[in-house]
């Protein structure tokens, strides 16, 4: 090893340890906070009620997700029926719909004003809501089936994937023991694909646990809707930092059970690329069955939502409605163009450091990049005092050496919500430079390297160019991120600010939901285009 290998090589662990404490900075500064602040009677009152109604609303959501996504995952891969092949992409478009403008959606779509109400008035000629009975969307079970009808697809591009590379020897083997389709099922199919299960249904109910919007609309005291009221309504940062921390540890259960279950699936049958995967065509009222769950799950967790934001956004187009929503576009586009290359430039890194350094780099990549697992409240409120801080003190040396004050530069700017976005997406850009850098292996740099190329011209042009294509997608994945990104850009974004999930927060909360769709809806459409490039990717890669 050369010595510039052996600087490169010790220098590896400084810049991966540098990430690690950078991303880890809000949890250790939250652990210490909820440390010192001691016992906090308002803490210990609210723990037990935000512990009971988050843990019923992830298991009901890890209940309907899983038997959604589960179904739909095995029909498109074992049957054929009308619009199968449609389906079987378009079953992942809800991922597009936040879970905050879906709250919003169904709210709208089911209220008193709304379509199914008016249209059930005009029937029986009822005025009032004491003339007929209809169930109160903004309830548990109604969070609950709002919340699954957009988070689904976490089990079922899970599950489509596992039996898409599942051995059909297996099903071949009931079917030839006289085993029925619902058999096969319950006797094959559901222990079989148990891993990919718990991976889905893991992801859904973390998103259930980063969730702020939806949870605040519906009336629900969760976890986070609690800790950005301790902190915001109440100042209390000390019960704050306690609750966070109780987030942290479930979140940390949650990874534990999803890298088990990605453990056990290297234990599973591949598929033989000679005995493609049995598909049956269904017929009659079994075909129309299929078609009509498919159908369903694709209108809740898209149609409605989407529907209801375009009518509301078209319905009637105002001057203010407009210039609202191009006031919160720029700074939105300007935050989220900022944060994707902040965020991939240090993906980047993170990804060539794991490639080239040691055990101890690795362990640091790995922690630095366990950010997207955090929800965005408890990182936000953890940059807040140590953001405060450094502005204090930044203030003091410029006022001792020069006599200027330049007021709040880190928390007070745009500056902070970049750093809560490179720290919660990073993991984003990560992972999807990590598997080009892979794939592609050393063998261009090396000839690169014989051609005469070196350092900075390596770099520029050997390197990046043929990284480009993952350059781009984890750049198009962050950016939408950051679009759609609702409550630390709400704690932390400069007074005065409006991205536009904020601007549809603050308007729906305010019962002007009319004025949010059409922000709405750009954040729907901005959310299409890596699902639906993600999809296609998908297909091309299939066998």
């Amino acid at each position: 090893m050369t010595k510039n290998q052996t600087g490169g090589a010790k220098a590896l662990p400084v810049v991966a340890l540098v990430l690690a404490v950078a991303a880890g900075l809000p949890i250790l500064w939250l652990g210490w906070a909820a440390v010192s602040s001691g016992s906090n009677g308002l803490t210990a009152t609210m723990l037990p009620t935000a512990l009971r109604e988050t843990g019923v609303l992830m298991g009901s959501v890890g209940i309907l997700t899983g038997v959604a996504g589960l179904v739909a995952a095995w029909l498109v891969t074992h049957y054929d029926f009308p619009l199968r092949r449609v389906f079987d992409w378009m079953l992942v478009l809800p991922l597009a719909v936040p879970t905050y403008l879906a709250a919003y959606g169904y709210v709208e779509f089911l209220g008193f004003t709304g379509p199914l109400q008016t249209a059930l008035r005009g029937v029986t000629g009822a005025r009032t809501l004491q003339d007929y009975w209809f169930p109160d969307i903004r309830s548990h079970w109604g969070a609950a089936i709002v919340l699954s009808s957009v988070l689904y697809p976490y089990v079922y591009v899970a599950c489509r994937g596992f039996f898409l590379m599942q051995s059909a020897s297996l099903n071949i083997a009931a079917r030839t023991l006289g085993a029925g389709g619902m058999r096969t099922f319950f006797a094959i199919i559901l222990p079989t694909s148990r891993p990919a299960l718990v991976v889905g249904v893991t992801l859904a109910m973390m998103e259930v646990v980063n969730d702020l919007g939806a949870v605040q609309y519906f009336g629900i005291n969760a976890i986070t809707a609690i800790i950005y009221s301790t902190w915001i309504n109440r100042s209390d940062f000390g019960g704050a930092a306690q609750l966070a921390v109780t987030v942290v540890l479930v979140i940390g259960l949650l990874i534990a059970a999803e890298q088990r279950a990605r453990h056990n699936r290297v234990y599973l049958a591949n598929r033989d690329s000679r005995v493609p995967p049995a598909r049956e065509e269904l017929r009659g009222g079994r075909a129309w069955a299929a078609f009509g769950f498919c159908l369903v799950l694709l209108g809740m967790g898209f149609g409605i939502p989407v529907g209801e934001l375009s009518y509301l956004a078209f319905r009637l187009v105002l001057p203010e409605t407009i210039s609202m929503t191009l006031g919160a576009l720029w700074p939105t586009l300007i935050l989220a163009s900022a944060g994707a290359v902040i965020t991939v430039i240090l993906g980047l890194v993170a990804a060539k450091i794991g490639q080239q350094a040691g055990g101890i780099s690795r362990g640091a990549i790995r922690l630095a990049t366990l950010g997207y697992a955090i929800p965005g409240t408890v990182l936000a409120l953890g940059l807040l005092q140590p953001l405060g801080q450094a502005d204090l003190w930044f203030n003091r040396m410029t006022m001792a050496l020069a006599g200027w004050r330049p007021g709040l530069i880190l928390s007070g700017s745009m500056a902070a919500l970049l750093y809560v976005y490179a720290i919660r997406f990073l993991a984003v850009s990560h992972s999807t430079l990590d598997a080009a850098i892979k794939k592609r292996g050393d063998s261009m740099l090396h000839a690169g390297r014989v051609l005469g190329q070196s350092g900075l011209g390596l770099l520029l042009r050997v390197d990046l160019p043929t990284l480009m294509p993952a350059i781009v997608s984890a750049a198009t994945l962050v950016f939408v991120e950051i679009v759609k990104e609702l409550p630390a850009t709400l704690l932390l974004r400069p007074l005065g600010v409006d991205t536009l999930a904020t601007l549809v927060y603050g308007r729906a909360n305010a019962g002007l939901f009319a004025q949010a769709a059409m922000p709405a809806l750009f954040i729907v459409l901005a959310g299409l285009v890596p699902v639906i490039l993600a999809t296609r990717l998908g297909d091309r890669r299939k066998v």
